[in-house]
């Protein structure tokens, strides 16, 4: 009985609840739908008069008029929304990128005629560039790849990309803490458009050099076989002469292919990078820390050709020269099928091209893995020779 007694005075609690819930919610749609019939009432429609344009500008009243879109006679709602007459008139201004300022007033209203106001600030010219830092041969290449020619509109955003485009590109070039720093002045003279000189102070600093290149997660290959297929990006050693051990972004990207390359070479066709950071040292070096994923070594196994008939298996297999048990090697199994470092190489697809099949291709396919023994289809579409058909010499 206790129980159910219990359960009724939950049961009326919640009603209560429910009830308060509901009233609130058609308290606030109620006002919503107040507020928004208030603001529809309160919108006005009338009709444009007279347009006049104001403020620090070199264009002509008629042509900031035209490019509005806005006329005199045209009906326009007040107050606006962003979406109306002229909220489009100020986004297409905007979108001109030839103002720094822009506002639209309503200068008086005559019975339904609203007179409107254009106030305008035109974006500063560019008059001339000052560069420090850098040799002047360089001053040409850094104008033009900034479009920084005179007459060029100078924006936050013409200055920040300038700023960010040279600072990123020395870092390309191993200078790690390169600065930009970029003023623009204002040019007070007879002439009435506004225009700003542009001085870039550009401080390469020094070549930032490595001091270690540390390696996690290589096991079945050493540190220092991984650093030596590093061709370009070496860690600073008093002996060595002819590599340098300056970091340039260039280098090291290839260079970590390279280290992948490496893998592959001895069977690990899995390995992969899965991630590397630049620390920077006290004394003004750079550690490089490279993590890797060595993954399983393999073999090949059962090695066919499928689609020849202008070559025999032996004579191709006698070419490619990987037999059934030889460790994998996905770098040196890409020269045998096309050697694209050397015009001239003794690969399948020279083979075929040199007699004359110019359209043939050659897909090497792994069909097995299992117990990381790979069988592999070498697949060859020969496709027809082709022939000379017309041979004209000039100029005997």
């Amino acid at each position: 009985m206790e129980k159910q007694a219990n359960n009724l005075v939950n049961f009326t609690l919640l009603k209560t609840y429910i009830t308060q819930l509901l009233f609130i919610t058609f308290l606030i749609s109620s006002l919503n739908i107040t507020a928004q019939s208030s603001a529809s009432e309160s919108a006005k429609t009338y009709t444009i008069g007279d347009i006049t344009v104001t403020g620090n500008t070199s264009f002509s009243s008629q042509t900031v008029i035209t490019y509005s879109g806005l006329r005199k006679g045209q009906e326009i709602t007040i107050p606006s929304s962003s979406g109306s007459k002229i909220g489009e008139a100020i986004k297409k201004l905007w979108n001109s990128n030839l103002f720094s300022s822009i506002e639209i007033y309503i200068s008086s209203i005559e019975g339904t005629t609203a007179n409107l106001e254009i106030q305008l600030t035109d974006l500063p010219e560019l008059k001339e560039v000052k560069i420090e830092g850098v040799k002047k041969s360089k001053f040409d290449d850094i104008i033009k790849d900034n479009k920084l020619q005179p007459g060029t509109k100078v924006t936050e955003n013409l200055i920040t990309t300038t700023k960010n485009y040279l600072e990123n590109s020395y870092k390309k070039k191993g200078f790690l803490n390169a600065k930009v720093i970029i003023t623009p002045s204002e040019i007070k003279d007879s002439i009435k458009k506004s225009r700003v000189n542009m001085k870039l102070n550009i401080d390469k600093g020094n070549k930032i050099k490595i001091k270690k290149i540390i390696f996690s997660g290589s096991e079945k290959l050493s540190q220092k076989k991984l650093r030596k297929a590093m061709k370009n990006t070496k860690k600073k050693n008093p002996i060595r002469i002819l590599k340098r051990s300056k970091y340039i972004e260039a280098d090291y990207k290839e260079d970590l292919a390279s280290i992948i390359d490496k893998y592959k070479e001895n069977g690990y066709r899995d390995a992969r990078i899965i991630s590397d950071s630049i620390i920077k040292n006290n004394d003004n070096t750079i550690s490089l820390n490279i993590k890797v994923e060595e993954g399983e070594k393999y073999s090949y196994g059962k090695i066919s050709f499928i689609g020849n008939t202008v070559y025999t298996d032996k004579q191709l297999s006698g070419l490619l020269r990987i037999y059934p048990g030889d460790t994998y090697n996905g770098v040196e199994l890409e020269k045998r099928i096309a050697d694209d470092s050397k015009p001239d190489a003794a690969d399948l697809t020279n083979l075929y091209q040199n007699s004359g099949y110019l359209f043939s291709t050659i897909t090497p396919v792994e069909t097995s893995a299992e117990g990381n023994v790979i069988d592999m289809e070498i697949r060859i579409t020969e496709g027809k020779p082709a022939y000379f058909n017309k041979i004209s010499v000039t100029g005997n």
